[in-house]
């Protein structure tokens, strides 16, 4: 079973428990579950869901959730955000103005997030991304927080990989362009790469767009490339 989701849960638990108690308002708190229970990635929400109704399960075994010297009864508010940006950033507003959240855990994809992790912080509402990898998603927000590596670490992690075990100087790219998480990781790589190898050194840089079928002529363009 991937213990990813759940420990994220429980990481944002142990953070709430440093709030001062006299931000907690209600004798109920409420957090926000941002996650994509369909589109493209229904499997991930699936995993944030379970893994928080477990926690919550533990919660009430314990007569509540500790924050200062007081427990308070939790409520999770479960939205799905469809796996598209504008339905986060609608998802996350909803939570926050309407449902009363105190924390919201998610978005995942940087997609998402960043546009999400925009709303949260204006907010000043305490938001946790569980893997988004892009900068951006954290960058100057003081209110969002993530549980995994930025793309900064693993583009060059990655480069110094195949370098070194393979021994290879030339490499190709292709990426999806529409999606926030492959196109930084895309640019951190490259980066990473030509800094080891030169300038040009990535021979092709490829891209293509969400659920398209044909990659065909990008194909080609590596091939020719002399991509190793």
């Amino acid at each position: 079973m991937r213990r990813g989701p759940l420990v994220v849960v429980c990481a944002l638990m142990g953070l709430m428990a440093f709030l001062p108690s006299g931000s907690v308002q209600a004798q109920t708190i409420r957090i926000g579950i941002n996650a994509p229970l369909t589109g493209d990635i229904p499997k991930v929400g699936e995993g944030t869901k379970f893994a928080a109704q477990m926690w919550l399960e533990d919660v009430k075994a314990a007569g509540g959730l500790a924050v200062g010297k007081k427990k308070y009864a939790v409520e999770l508010v479960l939205e799905d955000n469809e796996s598209k940006a504008e339905s986060a950033v609608k998802v996350a507003t909803k939570m926050i103005t309407e449902d009363g959240v105190l924390v919201m855990v998610g978005p995942q994809a940087s997609k998402q997030a960043i546009p999400a992790g925009g709303i949260a912080n204006n907010y000043k509402t305490v938001m946790v991304t569980p893997w988004s990898t892009n900068p951006d998603a954290t960058k100057g927000r003081p209110y969002v927080f993530r549980a995994c590596f930025l793309d900064p670490f693993q583009g060059p992690v990655v480069a110094n990989f195949i370098s070194k075990e393979f021994k290879f100087t030339k490499a190709a790219v292709l990426y999806d362009v529409a999606s926030d998480y492959p196109k930084g990781l895309a640019e951190f790589f490259k980066k990473a790469w030509e800094g080891l190898h030169g300038k040009g050194s990535v021979v092709a840089y490829e891209s293509f767009t969400t659920k398209d079928t044909d990659f065909s002529s990008q194909l080609t363009k590596i091939i020719n490339s002399g991509a190793q």
